[in-house]
């Protein structure tokens, strides 16, 4: 298939995001029923559910555009699923898992960032109104929101005794 258009690799990309979405709202919910950590596994609770609507909010999206929601692959996601499931069946130290969860966590809110940023971007240039920019913003400042909350509990007292039993 070939894309001639900015609406069309928008729309592409869009697709992405929305199963990027889709596949993290079960990615959350295993990690939280695994996490040992209380204060993570809440916090992959409380973004799973945030995760659920900001699926709704792209499906808004392409409501706005005329456009059934469709999703496509995100390799980008599918590796960086796949690079956390290896480690979970290799690591039997319940906090050291929990270091690997906030890690990709942290790395997975980063791509999403990344993603709103450009979906927003090209939304601007495109010249679409609120009805598409608006959610995209909402999702985008909830995933700024989860990295700041992801980073400030690497640094959090629970998980500074762990860092000091992991490191030599």
């Amino acid at each position: 298939m070939s894309m001639d258009s900015l609406e069309e690799l928008f729309v592409h990309r869009l697709a992405q995001q929305y199963y990027v979405e889709q596949e993290l709202v079960d990615a959350l919910d295993e990690m939280a029923i695994d996490a040992t950590n209380e204060r993570l596994s809440r916090g992959f609770t409380d973004h799973r559910d945030e995760t659920r609507t900001q699926v709704e909010r792209i499906e808004d999206v392409f409501a706005a555009l005329d456009r059934p929601a469709e999703a496509r692959d995100s390799p980008v996601l599918d590796a960086l699923e796949e690079e956390r499931r290896d480690l979970e069946r290799e690591i039997t130290d319940d906090d050291l898992r929990n270091m690997v969860y906030l890690n990709a966590g942290m790395t997975t809110e980063r791509f999403e960032m990344t993603a709103y940023e450009r979906l927003s971007t090209m939304a601007g240039e495109l010249g679409y109104g609120d009805a598409v920019r608006k959610p995209l913003e909402s999702n985008y400042d909830e995933e700024k929101a989860a990295y700041r909350e992801l980073s400030a509990m690497e640094t959090a007292s629970e998980l500074k005794s762990l860092w000091e039993r992991l490191t030599p």
